[in-house]
């Protein structure tokens, strides 16, 4: 009955005023009732990931966008090191009989109309979001230094991150010895691609013996069309096929 009250809260507060549209990056905000000012990455993993409390023992409430946000995934990819399902299922896991997990909401208002409700909150938005009445904290990693977008880890393709478009595409030579030999086969390669578009990694996950070298030298002179998410560009993780047919 409570959370049906809030979300009507919620709807309500939305018609204060429109979000901007999403930017670079994200920012992760609190009530501005709350003193803090930054976190460690490993606080806010414990924050989305466990039950929790801030240091004057008010309970932490932490509210996601939807799985299928682009800013939500790159949110926990950085902050959480995990997707958004992992993490659902890391809270169900710690958290077992102990509450839901954190409420998901569809867009920026909304978390912020939640942020703005309870003191004890904590979300994070585009960066482009309207920012009254919340406050930014920053985050800060092991040594100091604020955590940026450019250390995220590859995305893998699915859900709401579509594999990136080939712009450059190379045959394999086929090998005399496996065409003497009559070899047929599809080599599986699982591939980063990088911010630029050019392949930076490359493992074969299903071999074919004396083509697989062959695959590899062709998918490594491959370039795709960079994924830009929220105005980022982020690296991409994803599995390719080579076929080789006579």
């Amino acid at each position: 009955m409570f959370k049906k009250r809030l979300l009507l809260t919620i709807a309500s507060l939305l018609l204060l005023g429109p979000v901007g549209l999403a930017q670079e990056g994200y920012k992760i905000i609190v009530n501005p009732a709350n003193p803090i000012t930054s976190l460690t990455k490993a606080q806010v993993s414990k924050f989305f990931l466990e039950k929790a409390t801030w240091d004057d023992g008010q309970p932490v409430s932490p509210v996601d966008l939807a799985p299928g946000s682009s800013v939500r995934e790159i949110f926990s990819r950085e902050m959480l090191a995990m997707s958004p399902a992992a993490s659902l299922a890391r809270w169900q896991e710690s958290n077992a009989g102990r509450g839901e997990p954190p409420l998901a909401v569809a867009s920026d208002r909304e978390v912020l109309a939640f942020i703005r409700l309870k003191p004890g909150a904590i979300g994070y938005v585009s960066a482009a979001a309207d920012l009254e009445r919340v406050k930014v904290v920053s985050v800060v990693g092991r040594v100091g230094e604020r955590v940026s977008g450019a250390a995220l880890k590859p995305i893998a393709v699915g859900g709401a991150i579509p594999p990136p478009d080939k712009i450059v595409d190379v045959s394999p030579i086929y090998p005399g010895v496996a065409r003497t030999a009559r070899l047929q086969g599809v080599v599986d390669v699982e591939i980063v691609v990088g911010t630029t578009g050019n392949v930076e990694q490359a493992r074969v996950v299903r071999s074919v013996p004396s083509l697989d070298d062959a695959a590899l030298t062709a998918i490594r002179q491959w370039k795709y069309k960079p994924t830009i998410i929220n105005g980022t560009a982020v690296s991409i993780l994803m599995k390719v096929h080579v076929s080789f047919t006579l």
